[in-house]
This record gives structure tokens, sequence and C-alpha cells, in this order.
């Protein structure tokens, strides 16, 4: 599965302060792709009215049943506010005992040095 495209839902200002999060995802079985995706589309539609929220992306690597996101949000408490929220909330309580260890980095980054899609990055998490 090829990376989804970047998201922009606000133009990234060169000399601002963003917070960025990334995380790996892997799942436990590879019975549990098909779900994952159904979940994140969901999520998806959730990402596309949140507040805060300037871009997105995910990644996979089907064959080693693991995902990667990396998001780009005005402050702290936009990320709170969308990870506390339905259905996000929800699919998560329900994923965790279909998911292998996950991963998340949290970072300060200014907009000029936030890359545009998946060949622009270092692996922010592995």
């Amino acid at each position: 599965m090829p990376a989804l495209p970047w998201r922009n839902r606000h133009a990234i200002a060169p000399d601002h302060d963003y917070l960025v999060m990334a995380s790996r995802l892997p799942l436990k079985a590879h019975r549990f792709i098909p779900g994952f995706l159904v979940d994140t589309l969901r999520i998806r539609r959730q990402l596309a009215r949140t507040e805060g929220l300037v871009a997105y992306a995910l990644n996979a690597q089907l064959a080693h049943k693991t995902f990667w996101t990396y998001s780009v949000w005005i402050d702290q408490e936009s990320l709170d506010a969308f990870a506390g929220a339905d259905p996000h909330r929800r699919i998560i309580q329900g994923l965790r005992s279909r998911m292998g260890e996950s991963r998340f980095e949290f970072m300060r980054m200014q907009g000029s040095e936030i890359p545009s899609d998946w060949s622009a990055m270092q692996d922010p998490v592995r």
C-alpha cells in the first residue's frame, strides 16, 4: 500500500512553531489489517473537521503489519481534543488488544523544518 497523500488543512507558516506527532503502530496479526483500514477511514473523516490540525499523513507496510502516522498541530490542546473525541477515542480503546508495542514521538518544529511528504522524512519512529 503506498503512502496516502499528505493532507494540508492549513498553510504551514515557515516561521511558526508547531507540535508534530509521529507514531508507529504495529498490528499483532495480518487478520487485523482490514479492520484497521476501516477504522483509518473513520479517523480521517474526523481529522477533516478537527480544529487545530494543520496537516497529516499515513504510511503503511502491510507485509510487516505496521502503520505510521505523522501530524502537525497548532498546539497540544488541539491534539488532546482530537485524541479524546470519538471516533478516535473509541477506536483506540478497541484496537489496544490487537496492537503490538506502539511508539509515539512528539516534537516542536518550525514550519520551515516540516517535511511535505514521506520521501522527505527521516524515520522519526522506528
